[in-house]
């Protein structure tokens, strides 16, 4: 089984599949549109589950800080950029809103576009909720939120203030999914919708099962700690059964349930025997189905090509995450570490790559580096010649007196 094989397993999405031929539509059924489906279906399951309302575990006045900063991303437009914010909400407990855009002078331009907490300002002024609400307001005034300014040339989007403090507590994991701006349908969902409304089964009924399949945090981490996760760690032994020299490892939490994995086979390790002086390691990618992270080790042989010598995934990027995972890395290695480590810029990483490889050089990346200048100096880099000579002094500088000379 090829290593593309494990990445398959964990990039499986959540969406549910729909036979076309399962079901026709009766001449009703076709005159309704996916909209009006959706709407009707969760209109009943808000009456159904008035009781997992997810505001009411908010409490009011309990300051939560974020405990990672977004400043520095760089997306390509606006639907990216909410994306981004409304994942990194769900994953620590909050909703979203679409904040205001600010536009270039004269024209429809965006110069800048801001996304916010759902608890953000207040829907009356003096904070005083009309009567008229059907609904209770729950804004806090909370601060929380984070601004993209969109770059004048390229119209990329780059995350250049994140504000992380809100003055709330934030919503249990097991009742994330239920938070509006988290509640997503897609295409294959509601066609799922269409063929079961046809059949005459009932929408609220529907939904609740694909609300179910779906789940929160700690639905899928008990989904991954059963079935899943018992399939991978029995498909790792059986390639070390098969296979000479391939190496795996795992971790667990308090509750048994798997968290942190990595292996590596054994061409991987012969060419970290040739060419693991220069190691890379990036967290960029997720996957989709567990929102686990996938942190490969990367380096380049004599053909300038990327080579693998190892892949890891994580639940988070806590030191003591990758404190595990990089001891789990160099055990494999035979406790050969690099002679350079290239990461991105990631203060939980640094002080793991200080305790676990004291001996290697550690290094940022150089796009890393570029993108958070064009964040941080931005008033500078606008300067004429600025950008070419900082390119050239990053890139290809390669002494002291070099870099001294320009």
């Amino acid at each position: 089984m090829e290593n593309s094989q494990i990445f398959h397993d964990f990039s499986v999405s959540t969406s549910i599949s729909n036979d076309s031929s399962s079901c026709h539509l009766n001449s009703s059924a076709e005159n309704q549109s996916y909209e009006d489906i959706l709407n009707n279906s969760v209109n009943n399951s808000e009456q159904n589950d008035a009781n997992e309302d997810p505001e009411s575990y908010v409490v009011v006045g309990q300051d939560f800080e974020e405990p990672v900063s977004l400043e520095g991303s760089v997306v390509k437009d606006d639907d990216e950029a909410y994306e981004l914010y409304n994942s990194h909400a769900f994953r620590n407990g909050f909703g979203t809103r679409k904040g205001k855009k600010e536009y270039r002078s004269g024209t429809r331009i965006v110069r800048q576009r801001f996304f916010v907490c759902a608890y953000e300002g207040f829907k009356n002024p003096d904070g005083v909720v009309p009567k008229s609400f059907k609904k209770i307001d729950r804004r806090t005034g909370c601060k929380a939120s984070v601004q993209f300014d969109v770059d004048k040339k390229t119209g990329v989007y780059v995350l250049s203030k994140h504000s992380r403090l809100h003055n709330h507590s934030m919503v249990p994991a097991n009742k994330r999914h239920l938070i509006r701006s988290h509640r997503h349908i897609s295409k294959e969902q509601l066609a799922f919708l269409t063929t079961f409304t046809c059949s005459g089964t009932k929408l609220a009924d529907v939904l609740r099962a694909m609300r179910k399949e779906v789940g929160g945090l700690t639905q899928k981490k008990k989904k991954l700690d059963g079935c899943d996760s018992n399939q991978l760690i029995r498909w790792f032994a059986m390639r070390q059964a098969k296979e000479h020299d391939f190496y795996y490892d795992f971790q667990l939490n308090e509750e048994n349930q798997l968290i942190n994995f990595f292996w590596r086979d054994g061409r991987m390790r012969s060419d970290y025997e040739a060419f693991g002086d220069l190691l890379i390691h990036d967290t960029t990618y997720r996957t989709n189905k567990y929102d686990m992270i996938c942190g490969p080790f990367v380096g380049m042989n004599l053909h300038t090509q990327n080579i693998m010598f190892g892949v890891g995934f994580i639940l988070n990027e806590k030191a003591g995450t990758f404190d595990w995972l990089f001891n789990s890395f160099l055990t494999s290695m035979g406790g050969k570490q690099p002679v350079t480590i290239m990461t991105d810029q990631s203060s939980a990483m640094d002080k793991a790559i200080r305790e676990v490889f004291p001996k290697s050089r550690h290094r940022l990346c150089t796009w890393h580096i570029g993108e958070n200048a064009v964040v941080n100096i931005k008033g500078v880099m606008a300067k004429e010649g600025f950008k070419r000579r900082f390119d050239y002094v990053l890139k290809y500088t390669d002494t002291v007196a070099e870099f001294e000379h320009y």
